[in-house]
């Protein structure tokens, strides 16, 4: 009975803050026509940042800044997306120091980590995530999403797709 309280609290919880955060994007300033697209990448962990780094090997400059969103405790997804950037900014001499933004959020799950203290650690990863994303208003979001990637960090791909779907539905308002 007690979980099922908890449940509930963190489902109420869930709502309240997205129904704050549509208010925020509803409420915020009209976004100016840019030379750029500004392109925000969530990378997974492990192989998935590999994965969607060779997805971006043959981007144009034209997706600038680049934000890559990682998990706060994930050093080996930093070293490879700097790797990354700096040699996308050797191959093009007209680059002279590649536009890219590393930020991290908390994981939402820690692997072996209980599925009830999974809600309260997801609450507080899309608490950190949602002013990020509203702060950077990318014009793109990437994503690599399999099936194993959803459910080994739920958290982070339901906050920063809830982030989305708000976005987007604020600039339809907005034109």
């Amino acid at each position: 009975m007690a979980s099922v309280l908890i449940l509930a609290a963190a489902g109420a919880a869930v709502a309240a803050l997205l129904a704050l955060r549509l208010w925020v994007v509803l409420h915020s300033q009209v976004l100016v026509p840019r030379q750029s697209l500004s392109l925000l990448v969530v990378a997974g962990s492990g192989g998935h940042t590999t994965e969607i780094l060779r997805l971006l090997e043959n981007l144009s400059n034209a997706y600038s800044p680049r934000h890559y969103i990682i998990a706060d405790t994930d050093e080996m997804s930093a070293h490879k997306i700097n790797s990354f950037e700096l040699n996308r900014a050797d191959r093009d001499p007209s680059t002279m120091l590649p536009e890219y933004y590393i930020h991290r959020i908390p994981r939402s799950r820690e692997v072996q980590q209980s599925w009830l203290s999974t809600v309260l650690t997801t609450l507080y990863s899309m608490w950190v995530s949602f002013p990020l994303t509203h702060r950077v208003k990318p014009d793109l979001i990437w994503r690599w999403l399999e099936p194993e990637l959803v459910w080994k960090q739920l958290g982070e791909f339901l906050e920063i797709n809830a982030d989305r779907e708000l976005l987007e539905q604020s600039l339809g308002a907005a034109a």
